[in-house]
């Protein structure tokens, strides 16, 4: 059985009641590029950033305070809707379907399904290390995620139901990230098994691993673009994360648009008309969304330390994201056009890292 979680929320509330917390957390409050003065809870899923570019992050953070965020190329784009207060009730509008996140909700960090108005919560892996990063098949099918420690992860494959659980990496090197291909053959991930974090992909059993970015500085979070004609992924090699892509077949690499984007976690819209990606702020991340020629960048949210990994619904119009705009992380869906949010976790501790289910498979 679970251990009793302590009553309040996030990392504050553990050691207000005796418990530390993950080394993980530590390390993030230490390094975070927001720094967290009011001590909250920091993600695992910008921890690997953070502990290997914290110096670095926070000399940039500490310049954009004093000259301003449009000289260091971090500035949101120019809001044109007003967020809204998030609302747990009602959800009504929210497109159907399913809905992966991870939460620490029972004591490690596991994934779980719920729909997509929040209703219906069940965990979907048992007796795993600490789990991170889920990622739908096209065809819905399946769940990629990894599983281990920041240092130490590989990756694994689960249906819905449950069912199927597949170790695909065996290694001593950590592997983050998996995202699949269209023809959901092969999956991309970032790894250090080369002593520097770098983007490979592999077939899905495991077989043929090769690797597409070799550069100095981090390389991750890829995103397979739905045409699969290129793998988007964020890199520091240059100082602040910017996003470029790389040619899954040949490996040439180039800026993922035509002008230089700073942020993270890529992500198009199923049809690849639209990217969602996270703007680097001198104080964490926040939305943005852009035609994918780069055209018509505008934020849709930006109201806390921190909006991360944007995840298209099936139909386009919505965004599933987590933030600790409440004081503890929390799963969020958006709107994208007319800005209004609901809550759909509202747990102690952890809620995070959404991956909408694709409308193939419902």
């Amino acid at each position: 059985m679970p251990a009793a979680r302590p009553s309040g929320r996030g990392c504050r509330a553990r050691v207000a009641n005796r418990r530390t917390c993950s080394s993980v957390h530590r390390d993030n409050i230490r390094n975070g590029v927001r720094g967290h003065l009011a001590g909250r809870r920091v993600d695992r899923d910008t921890w690997i950033v953070r502990k290997m570019h914290g110096p670095r992050l926070r000399r940039l953070a500490l310049l954009a305070g004093v000259v301003g965020c449009g000289v260091l190329g971090c500035t949101t784009p120019e809001p044109e809707i007003s967020p809204q207060r998030a609302s747990p009730q009602p959800r009504s509008g929210i497109p159907a379907g399913l809905i992966a996140f991870v939460s620490d909700r029972e004591g490690v960090e596991a994934l779980y399904l719920m729909q997509a108005n929040g209703t219906e919560v069940r965990r979907l892996t048992q007796e795993l290390p600490p789990v991170s990063h889920p990622a739908w098949s096209t065809d819905g099918r399946w769940l990629a995620f990894n599983a281990g420690t920041p240092m130490r992860s590989d990756i694994y494959l689960i249906s819905p139901d449950g069912s199927g659980l597949t170790q695909v990496t065996r290694d001593a090197s950590a592997n983050f990230y998996p995202s699949w291909s269209p023809d959901g053959r092969r999956l991309a991930f970032s790894s250090n098994r080369d002593g520097d974090w770098d983007i490979f992909v592999m077939n899905v059993d495991g077989s043929n691993v090769r690797q597409l970015v070799n550069s100095p500085g981090l390389d991750d979070k890829p995103q397979w673009s739905p045409d699969g004609s290129r793998i988007g992924f964020a890199t520091t090699r240059r100082g602040a994360p910017e996003l470029r892509a790389v040619d899954p077949d040949t490996g040439v690499e180039g800026p993922l648009l035509p002008r230089t984007v700073h942020g993270i976690n890529p992500a198009w819209t199923p049809d690849g008309s639209r990217l969602a990606y996270n703007v680097v702020t001198s104080v964490g991340f926040d939305i943005a969304v852009m035609a994918a020629d780069g055209s018509e960048a505008r934020s849709v949210v930006a109201e806390s330390p921190s909006e991360e990994r944007p995840r298209w619904s099936p139909d386009g119009r919505s965004l599933a994201y987590y933030s600790d705009a409440e004081g503890s992380w929390d799963v969020y869906v958006v709107h994208v056009q007319t800005g209004v949010r609901h809550a759909l976790t509202d747990a102690p501790g952890f809620d995070g890292q959404p991956a909408w289910q694709p409308v193939t498979a419902q």
